[in-house]
C-alpha cells in the first residue's frame, strides 16, 4: 500500500522508544511552548508539510502531504485504532467465500465540497487515477491486492482482488476522489490537482505556492462539521524545520518518536498523545547455523534478554513489549503466548538440559561434539549508527557471558550491516522491520518468504501462515492469527522485543478529544477544540 504501510527494512536510523505508556495517553506537561504569547485567541490550528508536488492524494508522493491531504479526503474503508478496517465512504461490506471479491455498500448521503454526490462512479475513478500514478504514488501499492472493479449500483461496487488474503480489506484504506473534478486532469501540477475538493471534515479555502494552504471546516461532512474552524497549513524544509517551527510556537502540532517526551516534559512543552507505531523491533536467530536449530537453545536465549531492563533504560518506557510480530494494539493480537519473561536460571536449566556445562571451570560452557569439545561461540550483529542497537546487543551479550556464552559483537556501518543480514552472515541480530495492516507474516517466516533472512523453515508454520493469509471473515481471521502467533512464540525464530511509540505534541491551545493513530494522526479532529488556557 502507502510508502510507510509497505513492509520494508528499517535500514537505517530503528530507535527504540519504550515498553509501557499506553495509547492515546495524555500526558499532560504544562505548556509554554507552542504558541506565542497573545496568540490564543488566534483560532487558527497550524500545521506543517513539505512543499507539494501535487495536492491529488492519488498522484502525490509526499508523506507528509498525504498526511494533511486526509483532512481533505475520506478513505473508502478506514483503519480504526486497533488496526481494523472500519467504515468510512463504505459503510458496510462482505467477502465472497472464495475471498476474492469485497462487495461495498456506499454511504448515499456524501458529498462532495461543491454539492454533487459521492458515488460507485467515484470509487472506479479513484481505482483508474491509482492505476495511472506514477510508481512511487503514496497509494500506488493498493494495486498489488486489487485487480480490478464491477459496479454494481449508484452506491454499490464489487472490488475484485488478485489473490485471497485475509488483509485485502486493509488495502482499500485509499482516498476517493470526484470522477466529474478530476476527469482528464492527467498533469499532477494541473490547476485542477493543485486545488483539492474532496468530502472530507475540511475544505481548502487558499493555496499560496510553497507557502501556506488555509482549510476551512466543511458544514456538509458526514462525520459532523469539525468545532476548530480554520486550520493554516505551512510548508516546511524537512523534520528539522518541522521541530524547530513547533519549538518556536510556528506549529501546533508536531509528531515524532515518544523518547521525545522527556525533552519536552523538561522544556514545559505540550501535551503529549501517544500511540503504537508500526515498528517492531527483535533479535534474529540464523538457521543456517545448527546452534540455533535447537529449540532449547533458542528458549535459553530469550529467557537470558532482560526485556524488563531494556523498556526500562533503552526504550526509556515509551512502547509496547510484544510477545509475538503482530502490534501488541491490533486486534489480531494474542495475548496467551509463552512470554519468556528475563530468567536467568531458567536459562541456565536448559542449556545444561542440551549438555552445555562449564567442564574446566573457565566460566565458559562447553560440550563434547563430533570433532571433540566444542566452546558456547555467538556474535551479535547490530549497526553501528543505531545507539539503541548496539544498546541492546550490548545488554544481551552481557547477559549471555554470565551464563558462560563467548560472546562477540560484530558493529558495522550500516551498509555492512544491512549485507550481512540479508546475505545470513551473522549469529544474532538486533534489527526492525515497519509493519502494517497489510503485512504478510509469509514473507519475513514462510520457507520461501523473500524477507526471511534468518532461513527459517518449518511445514507447520507454513500451513498457519497460509491459513492466515487466506482467511475470510473476522472470525475465521482471528482463530488463524490466534493458531499462528502461538507457533512462533512457541518456536522463536525471532525474539519479539517491542513495538515502539509515537507521539503527538500539541500546543496549549488545542484541547477536545485528541486520538491519534498510525494511519491518521487526524483520527478524531472533529472533536478537537482551543483550550481556555491562557499562558
Amino acid at each position: 500500500m502507502k510508502k510507510r504501510l509497505t513492509v520494508l527494512l528499517l535500514l537505517g536510523t530503528l530507535v527504540f522508544s519504550g515498553c509501557s505508556k499506553e495509547d492515546g495517553e495524555n500526558n499532560n506537561f504544562t505548556v509554554s511552548g507552542g504558541v506565542e504569547q497573545g496568540q490564543v485567541e488566534n483560532r487558527v490550528l497550524t500545521l506543517s508539510m513539505r512543499v507539494p508536488e501535487t495536492l491529488n492524494p492519488l498522484r502525490n508522493r509526499e508523506e507528509t502531504v498525504d498526511t494533511i491531504l486526509k483532512l481533505i479526503y475520506q478513505p473508502l474503508i478506514a483503519i480504526d485504532e486497533t488496526g481494523k478496517p472500519a467504515p468510512s465512504v463504505a459503510e458496510s461490506w462482505s467477502i465472497s467465500k472464495d475471498g476474492l471479491t469485497a462487495s461495498l455498500q456506499l454511504r448515499s448521503d456524501i458529498t462532495w465540497q461543491n454539492g454533487a454526490r459521492l458515488t460507485a462512479d467515484d470509487v472506479a475513478f479513484s481505482i483508474e487515477t491509482i492505476r495511472a500514478s506514477e510508481e512511487d504514488a503514496v497509494y500506488k501499492r493498493v494495486l498489488d491486492y486489487v485487480s480490478g472493479y464491477s459496479k454494481t449500483g449508484q452506491y454499490s461496487i464489487d472490488i475484485h482482488f488478485r489473490t485471497p488474503f485475509s488483509k485485502n480489506l486493509a488495502a482499500l484504506n485509499f482516498p476517493v476522489i470526484s470522477g466529474a473534478y478530476y476527469q482528464g486532469q492527467t498533469d499532477p501540477k494541473s490547476g485542477v490537482n493543485l486545488s483539492p475538493m474532496g468530502s472530507g471534515p475540511y475544505s481548502m479555502q487558499s493555496y499560496s505556492m510553497a507557502s501556506e494552504m488555509k482549510l476551512t471546516a466543511n458544514p456538509a461532512y458526514v462525520g459532523g462539521k469539525p468545532t476548530i474552524e480554520n486550520i493554516s497549513v505551512r510548508t516546511t524544509g524537512g523534520a528539522e524545520t518541522d521541530i524547530y517551527a513547533f519549538d518556536q510556537g510556528m506549529t501546533d502540532i508536531l509528531v515524532t518518536d515518544a523518547i521525545e517526551t522527556g525533552r519536552y516534559a523538561d522544556e514545559g512543552v505540550s501535551g503529549v498523545y501517544q500511540f503504537t507505531s508500526s515498528q517492531y523491533d527483535f533479535i534474529g536467530f540464523n538457521f543456517k547455523r545448527p546452534l540455533f536449530q535447537d529449540k532449547s537453545m533458542r528458549q535459553a536465549i530469550a529467557y537470558a534478554l532482560p526485556k524488563k531492563a531494556i523498556c526500562e533504560t533503552v526504550y526509556l518506557q515509551y512502547a509496547k513489549t510484544a510477545n509475538t510480530p503482530v502490534s501488541p494494539s491490533s486486534w489480531l493480537y494474542e495475548e496467551n503466548v509463552a512470554p519468556f519473561e528475563y530468567d536467568a536460571d531458567m536459562a541456565a536449566t536448559l542449556l545444561k538440559n542440551i549438555g552445555w556445562v562449564d567442564k574446566n571451570g573457565d566460566g565458559r560452557l562447553e560440550r563434547d561434539g563430533e570433532n571433540g569439545q566444542e566452546q558456547l561461540h555467538v556474535s551479535i550483529l547490530a549497526n553501528q549508527e543505531n545507539s539503541a542497537r548496539r544498546q541492546v546487543a550490548t545488554k544481551l551479550r552481557d547477559e549471555l557471558t554470565l551464563l558462560g556464552f563467548d560472546v562477540s559483537l560484530d558493529i558495522q556501518p550500516f551498509e555492512q550491516y544491512q549485507e550481512k543480514f540479508m546475505n545470513g552472515d551473522f549469529d544474532l541480530v538486533v534489527g526492525g522491520w515497519q509493519m502494517s495492516p497489510v503485512t504478510d507474516l509469509y514473507s519475513f517466516f514462510g520457507s520461501n518468504g523473500d524477507l526471511n533472512y534468518i532461513g527459517y523453515e518449518d511445514e507447520q508454520m507454513d500451513a498457519l501462515l497460509l491459513a492466515a493469509n487466506q482467511a475470510v471473515g473476522e472470525g475465521e481471521t482471528l482463530l488463524a492469527y490466534s493458531s499462528l502467533q502461538k507457533r512462533i512464540a512457541e518456536e522463536l525464530p525471532y525474539i519479539s522485543i517491542a513495538y515502539r511509540n509515537q507521539a503527538m505534541f500539541t500546543s496549549n491551545r488545542v484541547g477536545g478529544i485528541i486520538v491519534p493513530t498510525e494511519e491518521n494522526i487526524f483520527y478524531t479532529i472533529n472533536e478537537w477544540t482551543f483550550s481556555s488556557k491562557k499562558e
